[in-house]
């Protein structure tokens, strides 16, 4: 009896002092392959638009999207900050804010191929969750329900992460699930620019690909496998805090998407979603309103300014983000938040500045905040 106790108490302790696991969340890294330094401030990036761009510096400009010294860089700054993460989630838009004429199918998988090569090289080992943003396909925000070209040529190249049954469902979707590296966790990956209200496509779709029905299933058999569950996509749900009334979700899968996590709660650990650009989160509650859950919205790579009517300063600065957490659990080890501003235009490129120990650690670039017209 005391063997029994004894075990049962050295059991707990390991579980209790257990390191805790991190992981990265990167996402809207908006490559402009086509940005330069150049005096005339009308033929610095395409990303721009017809806006000049006077001063723009090697590392970028707050009203262009990121140079790919500025990506190589952050990525490379993940691999110093934290080299051994147990994953990475990397939520999409990796295209620049260019109109579609300017782009076409080709170019967009270069840029996700690009991209996917450089995470690959640096992250050799890591296994990669990855989903794909509105400005991931040609024309933008277009996504179909079904099949196509785009969804089996991104879901080859991202082959060495995912499984057999992955890889089939995003050839048919662009979702999938998958089961963490813990004992007990799974993540979802949802393609969620099937519910995004530019996309005219699914519009009058009650559930487009099957999505809902699917999301459904897995957090029903996630419950009675006892596991927990992390959802990624990259629109979410709900508004722009940054303007009024501006909703990203077509209303009626904005109600959809609320009921799910009302109903399976209790096995949704975390959601992380990007999109916005911006350092934010959303809170979901129950009926009563009780909190019964959070979404974090992580800080873009790009530094663009976005063009959305009603947006005072809608620059930012580019950010990356890692997550401690338990293994077991999923919960978050919430402990001080911290995070850091921006150098851009003539900076001296990325360095991180945090040094606060954060389940929400942002890694900024530099220190300087972003001046209107920069």
């Amino acid at each position: 009896m005391r063997l029994l106790k004894l075990l049962i108490f050295l059991a707990h302790w390991g579980v209790a002092r257990a390191e805790p696991g991190k992981f990265w969340h990167i996402s809207d890294l908006h490559l402009d392959p086509d940005y330069k330094v150049s005096t005339d401030p009308l033929q610095v990036c395409p990303s721009a638009g017809s806006q000049p761009v006077s001063n723009a510096g090697p590392w970028g400009d707050y009203l262009c999207d990121s140079p790919w010294v500025l990506i190589n860089s952050s990525v490379y700054a993940m691999k110093e900050i934290e080299p051994e993460p147990d994953f990475i989630l990397w939520t999409g838009d990796d295209t620049p804010h260019v109109p579609n004429e300017r782009l076409g199918e080709a170019a967009v998988l270069a840029i996700v191929e690009r991209l996917t090569k450089l995470i690959r090289e640096v992250f050799p080992d890591t296994k990669v969750y990855a989903a794909l943003g509105n400005h991931d396909f040609h024309p933008k925000n277009q996504f179909p329900a079904g099949s196509n070209n785009i969804y089996n040529q991104v879901a080859e190249l991202w082959r060495p992460w995912l499984s057999n049954e992955s890889i089939s469902l995003f050839k048919e979707g662009a979702f999938y699930s998958e089961k963490l590296p813990g004992p007990t966790g799974r993540i979802v990956v949802l393609n969620t620019n099937l519910y995004y209200s530019q996309n005219e496509q699914t519009a009058s779709m009650a559930d487009p690909g099957q999505q809902f029905q699917w999301l459904e299933d897995v957090l029903t058999n996630a419950s009675r496998a006892g596991e927990m569950v992390y959802i990624i996509g990259h629109v979410p749900p709900g508004f722009f805090e940054k303007t009024q009334n501006k909703a990203w979700f077509w209303e009626g899968f904005n109600e959809k998407y609320l009921k799910v996590v009302q109903k399976h709660h209790r096995v949704i650990a975390g959601q992380f979603f990007g999109h916005h650009h911006t350092d934010s989160f959303r809170m979901f509650y129950d009926d009563a309103g009780t909190p019964i859950g959070v979404m974090f919205l992580t800080p873009g790579v790009t530094p663009w300014k976005t063009t959305l009517p009603g947006v005072v300063n809608g620059a930012n600065n580019p950010g990356i983000r890692v997550f401690e957490y338990d293994r077991a659990t999923l919960n978050l080890q919430v402990r001080s938040p911290g995070s850091a501003g921006a150098r851009g235009g003539r900076g001296e490129g990325p360095e991180h500045t945090t040094t606060f120990p954060n389940s929400q650690l942002i890694h900024a670039l530099g220190t300087t905040e972003p001046q209107e017209g920069q």
